[in-house]
Formats: structure tokens, sequence, C-alpha cells
């Protein structure tokens, strides 16, 4: 991946995964931005305006533009001294984008960035501190709007950098037809490895006794490495050590060859899994639960708005199942102050309306809103799909980036590495993969620092 930083190219491969299901997904549109579009939102003011410009910069491009464009024409609309200008990037590499232009002393007033980012961009003194400017006489903030977690991946070192935009746990899409079709039970809260397990064996079928699977237990997530941060944390295990200090002996640990092996033996013992030609879960040939082909689909939020308007699919959603403990992750983006602008104040203005209350009532027509109220007024809390969601929110671990800087450079290529061979070789013994590969992100994490 370029620069192995994940969230520089997720919304790339979220567009390739909406135009597997032929569906925009409930967070931002990952295609290209029209020039028209790009023109307009490059549109400078005239040096006379008498307003403070703003300047803001997104990985967001095509129609994920609208929810930016709706809330800065409510803040203009409200802050007349204020004029705000976005800045999509609408290809290339975002992050790079950023940099280059930190270097030449001129990004953008708010910049935003994807959670594994937060740790990096922060050390190289990219943003301005929040905690401040939250507690201010002025223009405060009551972080307590705020749902559960989603505040935690903009912090670093104890400090507030960036308030959230978006997010997503995980969680298990499940077709009701196909349950419906052979009998079996819905998945329920509160499920196990062992349930899961049991429940894709029950729908793992060959439906002519050609000897051939045609419809799969469970679509699984590949070599997608942050899918194993879950694993290793629902089976009580960690992948990088919590002072950050290395791999070995937490990557190779005797619980993430428990979560490993169980993860392995659903493509390998049981067949409950299908192994692709690409295990990377965003590539739009792996849709088997898209197209009816598997009954379960462990992912992200990102295809819900495609699934459920998909006719082959009466779509349920269930918490992940528990191993050891009951564990989710967070995928983030969120939004900071550049440390360079000249328009701080102003730019706090924006942000707290941004990725505040005003803000989650654009962003909720999108994503999975950030603000208790807006989910709640909103009926999303109490809504079977939605609520899941948001439910998952109290099972959150912190991620390995947050131990690990270089995690997305170190650790993150070791893992999908790891899970690649032991997906396509049965035979590799599953500890001694382990071991070797908390060697390779060592010998990265040595090199690169």
């Amino acid at each position: 991946m370029p620069s192995r930083i994940f969230r520089a190219i997720w919304l790339m491969l979220i567009a390739a995964l909406i135009a597997a299901c032929g569906q925009q997904p409930g967070g931002a549109d990952g295609g290209t931005a029209t020039p028209e579009a790009t023109a307009a939102a490059a549109a400078d003011l005239s040096p006379d305006s008498g307003k403070t410009l703003l300047r803001v910069g997104t990985g967001d491009s095509g129609a994920g533009l609208e929810p930016h464009r709706q809330i800065i024409a409510r803040f203009e609309a409200e802050n007349p001294d204020i004029q705000v200008r976005l800045e999509p990037v609408g290809s290339g590499d975002y992050y790079q984008l950023i940099r280059d232009q930190i270097d030449s002393g001129d990004p953008p007033d708010i910049l935003q960035i994807g959670d594994d980012a937060v740790p990096s961009f922060v050390e190289r003194g990219a943003f301005l501190p929040l905690d401040n400017l939250i507690a201010g006489a002025e223009f405060p903030l009551d972080t307590s709007i705020y749902l559960p977690g989603v505040l935690n991946p903009g912090t670093w070192a104890g400090k507030q950098y960036l308030l959230p935009k978006d997010y997503t746990p995980l969680a298990v899409y499940y077709n009701k037809k196909i349950f419906d079709q052979f009998g079996v039970a819905y998945p329920q809260d509160g499920w196990t490895w062992e349930d899961f397990l049991a429940t894709a064996q029950a729908l793992t079928k060959d439906t002519n006794g050609d000897g051939q699977t045609d419809i799969w237990g469970a679509q699984l997530p590949g070599s997608w490495a942050p899918n194993f941060e879950y694993w290793s944390a629902s089976a009580g295990g960690r992948l990088v050590s919590s002072e950050g200090l290395g791999f070995i002996g937490y990557m190779d640990s005797p619980q993430n060859a428990e979560a490993l092996q169980f993860y392995t033996d659903l493509y390998h013992l049981h067949h409950v899994a299908p192994i692709t030609a690409s295990l990377n879960p965003f590539d739009p040939s792996n849709n088997q639960f898209a197209s009816g082909a598997a009954a379960m689909l462990l992912f992200g939020r990102w295809p819900q708005a495609g699934l459920r308007a998909n006719p082959q699919i009466d779509l349920g959603v269930v918490g992940l199942p528990t191993g050891r403990r009951r564990a989710n992750i967070l995928l983030w983006g969120g939004f900071g102050i550049s440390a360079l602008s000249t328009h701080q104040d102003a730019a706090w203005r924006f942000l707290r309306f941004y990725a505040g209350e005003p803000g989650a009532q654009v962003w909720k027509d999108w994503a999975l809103p950030t603000v208790r109220s807006v989910a709640e007024t909103a009926g999303m809390t109490a809504d079977p799909i939605e609520g899941v969601w948001l439910s998952e929110l109290n099972y959150l671990v912190p991620r390995a980036y947050t131990s690990m800087p270089i995690w997305p450079t170190a650790g993150e290529p070791a893992v999908s590495k790891l899970l690649d061979r032991v997906i396509r070789d049965r035979d590799l013994d599953i500890s001694l993969s382990l071991y070797e590969a908390a060697q390779d992100a060592q010998g990265a994490m040595i090199i690169q620092k």
C-alpha cells in the first residue's frame, strides 16, 4: 500500500466495494471529483471581501463532498464573518499532499485524517492541541455529547488533537432469507465464537449435490490486518507491547495463536468460508454475501446501504461474537486544526460546528453520527440495525497504532502477510508463523526508528 497507511487508500478501496454492491454506503463516496466540483471548491474570496478565509482539506470526493458543503453552508449562514473553502484532493496520495503542504508552510486550516495516521501527524507537529479551546470561556465544547469511544482516536499523549467525523466498528451482517430457507435461528447479541462456527456450519450448503459449496456460512475479511486486531483482542491478546517497545512476545503470544488457529480453521478445517483469489475484502470480486452466496459477512458499515437495497438480501446485523472476552475495534476519521493556521480562533469556531451537534445533524444521513442526542432523536439507537453499530461502541479496545505510531508501516504489513500465508497454506505451523511475523515487524520497527 502507498506509504503503508491504510487510511490513505481507504476511500479508494471503499469505492471498489461500492461498485461491487452497486450502491453508495452510509459513509462518504470514494469516487473521483469532477473538474467542475473541484474548481468550485477551489474558488477563492475576492481580496476585499473582509471575511476570514478558512481552508478545509479533505480526502473525500465526488458525492462524498455533499455533506461537507451542507455543513459549510449552514456554518457560513450563522457566521457571516467567515467563509470556508473546501479543498478536496480528488485523487492521489492525500497524506503525502498534506505532508507536502506542511513542509511548504501552507496547509489548510482544517485537516482530515484517519485514525492510524493520528500519532505520526501529531508527532511531526501538524496539529494544534484542542484541550484549551475545548475548555475555553468563549466557545467551549461539551465533550459529553459524544457517543462512547468516538473521541479516543483523536487523542495522543493525553491531549485531544482531532474531533470525530465518521467511524465504524465491525459487526456481522446476516441474510435472513438464507437463515429462513434452512431453518437456522438468527444470531443473537452475546453469541460466542463457538456459536458463530455452529451457525456457519449449519448454513454451508451444497444445494445441487455436485460436491461443491454453493452457499458459504460466512464471508470473512481475509488478509485485512485490522480484522485480526479484533480476533486477537477477543482471545485476550495484543499485537504490540502497551509501551510500544516491540512485537516479540506479544504478536506471537499463545492468545494470538488461539485466535489465528480459530480464524484459519474456519477456512481450512470447517470449510465454512471461501478462500478467494484476492484476500482483500474490499476487492469487488469478493461479493459472496452481496450475491446471495454467503449467509454472513464480518465487516464494517460501509456497504450497508447497498446491502439493505439488495433484493437478494433480507438484512440483519448482530454484534461480533465473543471469544475469551467481548471486543471490537473502531475505524475512524476526524478533523483537526493545523498548527500552522493563522486563523486558529476562527478555525476552532468552525471545527466545533463541523464535528459537533450541528455537523452531526448532516453526517447522520451519510454515516453513523458521533453525537448521542442526534442518534437518539433520529431513532438510530433503537433501530434493529443501526442500534447494533452504536451498541458495539461499548466494547471497543485500543487499536495497535495507539501503542506503536509506526504500526501502519511495521506491524500492519507483517500481520497482513501472515494472514495471507496461513489462509493460503493450511499446513503452516500457526505458532511458528506468528513468531516469524513478530520478527518481521520487529525488524521493520528497528529500521524505521
